[in-house]
């Protein structure tokens, strides 16, 4: 068996023959560059999913700002400051794999109207097509970047004037996500046509200690805007399977993501979320991944720990093999590289593990 025959087994309701393994983060790589330095110098090799032999292999659609220069839209921001696709100024002072200082082009807008004339990404699937084909011909299924929607809308406004608009403006917070809504469709439909098996959204909703909006707010807004997408990519493509990177405490609304037919929850934070209660709960309806925090156990903790923990989480959450094993968020400059061995060896070698895979 494949691990692409093995992953559809998984999502459609079936037992597959092992626990799916990655050290990825949905279509995102894992590895900072800091930790991507670290795996180059002690291995010689310079794909970790190669060398591990991941169960899931990366391939997105790229993307980039649909208009002539970003900083049009911002009043000033400092030197060095990089910008994405959607024009949003990322700045972190030099450091590195640390969380940058963003700059909103929406900070100053004032109306709805105002949304509407601004510039969505484009997208480049130029070579997307061949890179998935290599990885089916050899058996892989494909995860891709496939968008977001709450995450996004308060990224172009700003957290705080986002969180403002929605009390206060809420015609100007309904064009954000709407505008936001219509290009994540655009990029998760050309996702799904270049034959990725995983549409990978993020959409982080909860901090440490409960959701950063209300869930009746989140269902008054996000919720519809997560129903649109997900509807129009299935009306054309039924088989694409939908997984959701949603950090923080979010079980209030792991109801709705399992209705919203989402296929694959991550990361369950294991630092405020009982991942064996929502397994237990909706482990029938939705694949739960079984993560090992970055934060804390995968950064802070002994090889040893970080092996009982892996052992841990895949006998709780995978005793029937549904689940997906992989960290809980990138994995951060100050882990050992001892513990990044540690975890794909006990991942490896669990009894619901792919055997006889050793690194290349």
């Amino acid at each position: 068996m494949t691990p692409r025959e093995n992953l559809s087994l998984l999502v459609s309701g079936g037992n597959p023959k092992w626990i799916p393994f990655t050290m990825d983060i949905g279509g995102s790589e894992g590895f900072t560059s800091a930790i991507q330095r670290r795996f180059e110098a002690e291995t010689g090799a310079a794909d970790p999913a190669e060398y591990f032999d991941y169960d899931l292999r990366l391939a997105s659609v790229a993307k980039r700002f649909g208009g002539a220069d970003p900083r049009k839209w911002h009043a000033e921001v400092p030197a060095g400051t990089q910008f994405d696709e959607w024009g949003i100024g990322h700045w972190a002072g030099g450091a590195e794999d640390t969380y940058e200082h963003m700059y909103p082009p929406f900070a100053s807008l004032t109306n709805a109207s105002q949304v509407s004339e601004y510039p969505e990404p484009v997208l480049d699937n130029a070579g997307v097509v061949q890179r998935v084909r290599g990885f089916h011909e050899r058996g892989y299924p494909v995860v891709g970047y496939a968008g977001s929607v709450y995450e996004w809308s308060w990224w172009l406004r700003g957290m705080e004037q986002f969180m403002v608009d929605l009390l206060e403006s809420p015609d100007l917070a309904r064009a954000i996500v709407q505008k936001v809504t219509g290009f994540t469709t655009r990029l998760a439909l050309e996702t799904a046509a270049a034959g990725i098996d995983v549409l990978a959204f993020y959409d982080d909703a909860g901090s440490q200690w409960g959701m950063q909006i209300s869930p009746e707010l989140w269902r008054t807004l996000i919720k519809p805007a997560w129903r649109s997408v997900l509807d129009t990519v299935r009306a054309r493509f039924p088989g694409a399977v939908f997984f959701l990177h949603s950090c923080g405490a979010i079980t209030e609304i792991v109801p709705d993501i399992v209705e919203l037919g989402f296929h694959i929850l991550h990361p369950v934070q294991p630092e405020c979320m009982d991942a064996a209660g929502v397994k237990s709960r909706w482990g029938a309806r939705i694949v739960t991944c079984a993560t090992l925090g970055a934060q804390r156990t995968l950064s802070l903790c002994g090889p040893e720990e970080v092996r009982q923990e892996t052992e841990r989480l895949m006998d709780t959450l995978g005793a029937d093999r549904r689940c997906l094993v992989c960290p809980s968020n990138r994995v951060q400059p100050e882990t050992p590289w001892e513990n990044v061995l540690a975890f794909s060896s006990a991942a490896r070698s669990h009894r619901f593990g792919r055997r006889n895979r050793e690194p290349r």
